[in-house]
């Protein structure tokens, strides 16, 4: 495969903070709505209410999808301060409690609660996520075998969030911690071929262990509708 077939993507997920207080703040619905113009679908509701996720476009290089993120983080950032509100960029809050968030009322959220109950009501963690495009279904797999070595590195670069509910947790990455209670996650397990993923994911919908195959929450994993590793 050429190189140049490839391209990247990223998503971001940001807190939505009340200046004063520096609490988290149920605003997604307002925001969107305040910038749908300028938003187009680049921006979205996330979970909690006190989330908002970025979207980039489909991106050739590193350059341009620098380019791109600082582009709508600008674009965030402004509408954000517009309304009285900031946007940070953590893997955890310092203090604010997920008992007091609320939950963005969509019908895949719902179900997420139904099936998983405490597990995902305390799920008050922030991601970036990056996509990359690797048309080839088998290179996609080899890539994820081969890169499910470099996670724990990548972790290490990226850890931001020491802090939960107002205590110092002795952790770089206790968003990881809280992930991790959601089945699925972590380190992927190791296939030989793309039949063999897609048997595995397959297998796993027919005894019932999970619905459909977006949820796979594995540090690394092939996009389910999109020719991407994400």
């Amino acid at each position: 495969m050429n190189l140049e077939e490839m391209t990247l993507g990223v998503e971001e997920e940001y807190q939505i903070i009340d200046p004063d207080s520096r609490e988290l703040t149920s605003y997604i619905s307002e925001f969107l709505e305040k910038g749908k113009r300028v938003f187009r679908d680049q921006v979205k509701p996330e979970f909690l209410q006190s989330q908002v996720e970025m979207g980039t476009e489909v991106c050739r290089d590193i350059k341009e999808i620098r380019r791109e993120i600082a582009r709508l983080r600008s674009m965030v950032s402004e509408i954000a301060e517009k309304s009285g509100h900031r946007i940070v960029a953590a893997g955890t809050h310092p203090f604010s409690r997920w008992q007091e968030q609320e939950i963005t009322e969509k019908d895949r959220y719902r179900s997420l609660v139904a099936d998983l109950q405490y597990v995902a009501r305390r799920l008050l963690i922030f991601g970036m996520h990056i996509h990359v495009g690797i048309p080839d279904r088998e290179l996609r797999i080899d890539t994820m075998n081969q890169i499910s070595y470099f996670m724990p590195h990548v972790l290490a670069l990226s850890s931001s969030s020491p802090f939960w509910m107002g205590d110092n947790t002795g952790l770089k990455s206790y968003r990881s911690i809280v992930f991790s209670e959601l089945p699925r996650t972590g380190i992927p397990e190791r296939f030989n071929s793309a039949d063999e993923y897609d048997h595995f994911i397959q297998t796993m919908i027919k005894t019932g262990c999970m619905d459909e195959p977006t949820k796979i929450w594995w540090d690394v994993r092939p996009h389910p509708r999109f020719p991407t590793l994400e």
